[in-house]
Order: structure tokens, then C-alpha cells, then sequence
């Protein structure tokens, strides 16, 4: 992380006042304090790594991969036949915290913060899938943007979806 000494200034003074706020987390405070007014590069990159860049398109696939799951289950929802497909299976599980943390990190602002998609909140673990899921998100939506009716799937479209 490269900050100039001015902004190493602001952050070392943010971290103080944070101590002072959270008496609780003092300790935490005062040592990324330290770091910053050393100048600590082995020690900055660890802080660097609390952020997260995430591009445009791959925001886009988040917000798809959503929408998808929303298809999924209106389309089941509307069905009279559902043999084949357990509603379990439509559950949107999330993103590995530790691989995927940037989409995790976007999910969450996007149900919580902006309120939108709240339904999928109730995924276990905070929607933390434990395991990455980016690849098998991306293979579904190639299988759903193929068909021709979004919100409309069938039984076997939805089966296709899901075993992709």
C-alpha cells in the first residue's frame, strides 16, 4: 500500500480515534496505528489486503448470478409438475468467505446496504458457501441466457440450470 506521509498522517490519527471510541479494540488500534506511522511495508500490505477490488463486470455477474437465482425460483414456484428438482437444490448458497471474499463482500452490501435481493440473506452461514462457487455460478448463467423465456423455465430448463 502506498500512501503519501500526509495520508499516513490521516490514517495514523483515524486509528488513535478509533481507540479512544472502541476502548474495547484499543489494542487492535494501537498496533495498525503503529504500523502506519512506521511505515511498516510487510505490515501494510497485510492492511492492504481489507480491500478488495471488484470490476465492473465482474458486479454484473453478482447482480446475474442473483436475478438468476430469483428466476429459478419463481419458475419452480409457478410449476404444477416439480418432480426432478428439490426446492433445497434452489437455494442460493454464496461465495467462500476466504477465496471469494470480494463477491462475498459485494453480496453483502448489496442485501444490506441497498436492501435489494434480501431473500438470499437466508443462505447458512451468512452466505458464506465454504467452498468457491464463481465457476459454477458462471456456467449456470451461460445455461440460463440461453433460454428463451428468463422467469418462465420449465422443468428440464431449470434442471439444465442447475447441473451445469
Amino acid at each position: 500500500m502506498e500512501m503519501t506521509s500526509t495520508q499516513r498522517l490521516i490514517l495514523a490519527n483515524q486509528y488513535k480515534l478509533m481507540g479512544l471510541l472502541e476502548p474495547e479494540n484499543a489494542q487492535k488500534y494501537a498496533r495498525l496505528e503503529a504500523i502506519v506511522k512506521g511505515g511498516f511495508s510487510r505490515e501494510l500490505k497485510e492492511l492492504d489486503s481489507e480491500f478488495t477490488n471488484i470490476s465492473l463486470e465482474e458486479c454484473q455477474t453478482v447482480l446475474d448470478t442473483l436475478e438468476m437465482f430469483k428466476a429459478l425460483q419463481v419458475s419452480y414456484n409457478n410449476l404444477d409438475d416439480k418432480s426432478g428438482v428439490t426446492e433445497h437444490r434452489l437455494q442460493f448458497t454464496g461465495y467462500c468467505a476466504v477465496r471469494e471474499k470480494k463477491y462475498l463482500s459485494y453480496l453483502r452490501f448489496i442485501t444490506g446496504v441497498e436492501g435489494k435481493y434480501e431473500e438470499f440473506m437466508r443462505c447458512k452461514h451468512g452466505c458464506d458457501s465454504q467452498t468457491p462457487m464463481w465457476d459454477k455460478y458462471t456456467k449456470m448463467l451461460d445455461v440460463w441466457r440461453t433460454c428463451p423465456h428468463g422467469y418462465h423455465l420449465s422443468i428440464q430448463e431449470i434442471q439444465n440450470i442447475l447441473n451445469a
